[in-house]
This record gives structure tokens, sequence and C-alpha cells, in this order.
């Protein structure tokens, strides 16, 4: 089965036994789910529900310099103010969940930044969870503390993946441009920690790791890193290059820099490209940190802009955006007419982009 993307196991689902079970009993969850499908079964302009898995980015910013960051692209549009930190008001956040939680299955808390420089996201979580939304934060984990830690499992978070894309001190910085390889590793074995003094299960946490030219040797070696810090998934992602920077980094000149040797470890752009459907313009929206919807994550240049929930300070709203011009326009393309539906890792839910190691 697939959640956020990743396939698990019934037993890894079980981790989010009570979390499953408040969806399963919650009948506008499952009417709204159900009507989504209708829709993009049939393909209508118009969805009769709204977005069950959503998107909000609480924060623009980031404390890492990642290769493989798409923000870096030429491509990347931010919309939002010119002065002051790139984050999302708790005030508009709170707006949103009270209008679309009721119908909200998941919450990806993350987008274009680092999810932890925004002061308020551990209240953001806590505000999901009381609307029975399962929430998962995506981190490089470096900003974290003590404190923070036990924050993370106080807060009823569901699923943490942790972006760690090396083995290695050296590895890890090539990749990430940051010297952070103990730190990281040492903030995993203090929520994984406090888990275990409050017998939690959750967060479930996951070390991805996107496989490229530099890492692929350090795979067995990751495999090791994950047994011993008992984390309860490791990913191995393949590599999308299509938005990386190659003129900003020092080390890299050319695709040939980054792509694995192992060609198993490689996307198939061919196969992608050939498939014409797409379950995101149905089932999934973008919030950016500025009010800005976007119809998928895949739209870096902002050219799909849908309209804003807020603007000066005035809450205009989500749902009256879900069904406008724009968004009906967007779903008679998705998945073969719109352009940046070419070249998409994204495409697809069942597009099998990764390799799984289960503890």
């Amino acid at each position: 089965m697939k959640v956020f993307r990743r396939q698990y196991s019934l037993k890894e689902l079980l981790i989010f036994k009570k979390s499953l079970v408040k969806l399963l009993l919650n009948p506008k969850k499952i009417i709204n789910f159900i009507m989504v499908q209708v829709s993009r079964v049939f393909k209508l302009k118009k969805c009769l529900g709204l977005p069950f898995n959503v998107l909000i980015e609480p924060i623009a910013e980031c404390n890492y310099q990642c290769i493989k960051c798409e923000k870096f692209s030429d491509v990347y549009r931010n919309d939002g103010p010119k002065g002051g930190i790139k984050a999302m008001n708790i005030l508009l956040y709170r707006k949103i969940i009270d209008e679309i939680g009721d119908t909200l299955i998941s919450l990806r808390l993350w987008n274009q930044g680092e999810p932890l420089m925004n002061g308020a996201i551990f209240e953001m979580i806590k505000y999901a969870k009381k609307k029975d939304v399962v929430v998962a934060v995506s981190s490089n984990l470096a900003l974290l503390t003590q404190d923070r830690a036990k924050s993370i499992v106080q807060s009823g978070l569901d699923y943490l993946i942790v972006s760690f894309d090396g083995a290695t001190r050296q590895s890890y910085k090539f990749h990430h441009g940051i010297d952070c390889f103990k730190r990281v590793l040492d903030n995993i074995r203090m929520i994984v920690d406090f888990k275990k003094k409050t017998n939690s299960f959750l967060p479930l946490i996951e070390l991805q790791f996107i496989v490229m030219k530099e890492n692929e040797k350090d795979i067995n070696k990751m495999a090791e890193i994950a047994k011993e810090l008992h984390l309860d998934k490791l990913t191995f992602l393949r590599l999308d290059t299509t938005y990386i920077n190659f003129n900003k980094f020092k080390n890299i000149s050319s695709k040939k820099d980054l792509l694995p040797d192992n060609r198993n470890y490689r996307l198939d752009m061919g196969k992608i490209n050939a498939l014409k459907r797409c379950r995101i313009a149905w089932e999934e929206t973008l919030i950016r940190y500025s009010g800005l919807v976007l119809p998928c994550a895949t739209d870096l240049g902002q050219k799909h802009k849908l309209g804003r929930v807020s603007e000066n300070g005035k809450y205009l709203g989500f749902k009256k955006l879900w069904n406008n011009h724009n968004y009906q326009k967007f779903r008679q393309e998705a998945g073969s007419k719109a352009d940046i539906c070419h070249n998409c890792a994204k495409r697809d839910n069942n597009i099998k982009d990764q390799i799984i190691f289960n503890k």
C-alpha cells in the first residue's frame, strides 16, 4: 500500500493504526475520498470532493545547500514578500486547516525549505492532528535540540522523513553542502530514545537516501547505519536531475557527475513520459507559505497560479479556488498536455521510483 508515495507493508502501516482507525471512522473523510476518486476515474473537470492529500509549505528558507535541491534551479520562482523570513503565518495556517481539515486525510508539511526553521512547526502539527489528519514532515534534522526532539514525539507527528544522502562524513558534506553528519545521527538517536522512554511508536522515522554517483558505494553501509539507529524504514530513491543547477556547484558540471553507474538506480524517463495519467490534479494541492495555490510541487516556475487563499491579510478561502476555471483547465491537461508534466518523476503514484529496505 502507498502512503505519501512510499510503499509500506501491512506491518508498517500498523504503526499508524490509531490515526488510520480515526480516519476509517470519519464519514466526512471517507465520503470525500470516494467523491474525489469518482471525479478522477471519470476525469471530471470539476472535482466533486476536496483534495485529501495536501502539501502546505511552512517555510521557503533552508539551512542547507543540497546539490539536488530544485530551489537552486533557474526555473524556480518565489512570489512571496521580498523582505523578512519566507514563512507561513500560524494564523493563516489555522484558517486553512479550519476550512479543509474535516475532509483532509494526509498533510505534508514541507516543500522548498526546512520545516524546523518555522518556529510554529510543532503547533502546526498539533493543530492538524485535532482534525484527525495523518501528518508528515521532511527535514534535514540539523536544527534539532533535546527539547525539539521531545516536541516531535509529543506533537503527535505520524511520519518523519530525514533527508540523508551520505553514509560517510565526506559523502554527506558533498551532497548537502554542510558538515552535519554526526550531528544529524545524534539527533536521530535523541528522537528514537525519547520514543522508547515514552513507549511511543510515532513518528515512524524514515531515512531517505537518494542514490548518486558519489554515494552508490555506500548503500550497504547506509543499511547498517539504519539498523544501528533502530529506524523504521530506509528508502533508496532515484535521482531526478531535471532541475539541478550545474552552474552553482563547483564539484559538479553535468549529469555524468551525479548519475550512479548502476543503471538500476537511475530513473527511466522514457517510461515516465509514456504515462498519460496523473492523480495529483484531483487528489492533491500545494499551498505555498505565501498563500499561493499551485496544482503540483512540480510547478517550480509557478506557471499555473490558481489563486491565493489570503491577500493583504484577509483570508479568501481555498474552496472557491479548487474548481475555478484555471484548476478545471489544468485537470484537462494533467498528465499529458500540461508543460510541467513532461519529465515529471511524480507523474503517478504507482511509478516504482524507489528501492526499499525494510527492517
